[in-house]
Parts: structure tokens; C-alpha cells; sequence
């Protein structure tokens, strides 16, 4: 598959036009959490407190969007190779004509798309342990998975001005969601067509 990871490919799927605007919210957040932990401080009560290092609507609602810019950007390419692969000739072959190939692939679809999610819900928990709103990855990690899936058990929330990220993540969450349904429902259309296809019932 040398065209699936061509230099090419790559460039006009993270062209550098869309990646600056990315950087610029992402370094301010990292910024502020950096400056944050240097004076040895919890960033959320002091950040609150004090108007010059609150976290704006705007600055917010930019990182929200950086987010689900490049989570979708993570999406992209799963989708792509997931594309890719189905329509490799080898592969076609391999599973035309075994139900249990079929399946084989189908879990391996599906594995691929939930690791896209978990960098997904990982690149948010980044951003909260990064700004110093949640103390350790592991629990930034939770709270992070429980806000991308909409669970909300709400046993752990974001202090009052920062909430606007929580509901970023979670829009960004639902978006996936029926993103990585519309990609499997490909994946085993896929495959019932080339299952039809070896029984000689269609023509691909």
C-alpha cells in the first residue's frame, strides 16, 4: 500500500494552513498551565480569581474547536486507511469467500476505530492535566472519557470558568460517536458486498 503513506498523501491530509491555527489555542493553553504549576499553585481557584489569568469565552470556545479539529483530523485518517484497506485487492480475496476472514476483519475495524476514540478522549485529558484543572492524567484520563462519551456520572466537574470546555468535549464526543457508527455500518456493507460478489450474486 505505498500510496496509503505517501509523502504526498500526508501533506493533503495535515496541510500546514490548517495545522497554524491549531498551534496557537494549544500553546496558550500549555502556556498557562506551565506558568500555573511554575508559581506552584493549583491553576483553577487562582485562575478564577484573578481576571488577567482567566480563561476567556473566546480563548475557550478556541480550544474547543482546536479539539475537535484535531480529533477529526485522528478520525480522517482512521477513516481513510479503514477505506484503503477494504479496497485492496489482496484483502478482497483473502475474505470473499470465508465468513470467518469477514469477521476477522470486521473486529479488527472495529478495534481500529475505538483506539482512534481513546487518543481522541486522551488528547482532551491532556489539555486538563496540561492547564492544571484536574491533578494526574489517570483522573484528567477519566473525567475526560466520561465527558467525550456523555456519561456524566458528575462526580467530578470543571470549576465554573472553565465549564465551557466540558460542553466542547462533549459536542466533540457525540460528533464521533456517529462518525465511528457511519464507518463500521461502511465496513460491514463492505463486506456484504464483496461477500456477493465471490458467490457471484452481484458484480463489484
Amino acid at each position: 500500500m505505498p500510496a496509503l503513506f505517501s509523502w504526498r498523501w500526508r501533506c493533503r491530509l495535515w496541510p500546514p494552513s490548517l495545522i497554524a491555527p491549531l498551534l496557537a489555542p494549544l500553546a496558550a493553553a500549555w502556556l498557562i498551565g506551565s506558568q500555573a504549576r511554575a508559581n506552584g499553585a493549583a491553576a483553577v481557584p487562582e485562575s478564577c480569581q484573578n481576571s488577567a489569568g482567566a480563561m476567556g469565552i473566546a480563548l475557550q470556545l478556541a480550544l474547543a474547536i482546536a479539539l475537535l479539529v484535531l480529533t477529526s483530523l485522528v478520525h480522517t485518517l482512521v477513516t481513510v486507511v479503514q477505506a484503503e484497506l477494504l479496497h485492496q485487492s489482496w484483502l478482497r480475496r483473502w475474505c470473499r469467500r470465508h465468513a470467518g476472514r469477514r469477521l476477522l476483519v470486521i473486529l479488527a475495524m472495529a478495534l481500529l476505530t475505538g483506539g482512534a476514540l481513546i487518543v481522541e478522549i486522551g488528547l482532551w485529558a491532556i489539555l486538563y492535566w496540561r492547564l492544571g484543572l484536574i491533578q494526574g492524567f489517570e483522573t484528567s484520563f477519566y473525567f475526560s472519557g466520561i465527558t467525550f462519551t456523555t456519561v456524566g456520572y458528575g462526580d467530578m466537574t470543571l470549576h465554573g470558568c472553565w465549564r465551557l470546555l466540558s460542553v466542547g468535549e462533549a459536542i466533540n464526543g457525540v460528533l464521533m460517536a456517529g462518525w465511528s457508527t457511519a464507518q463500521l455500518v461502511y465496513v460491514v456493507q463492505t463486506l456484504m458486498t464483496i461477500r456477493l460478489s465471490g458467490e457471484g450474486r452481484i458484480k463489484e
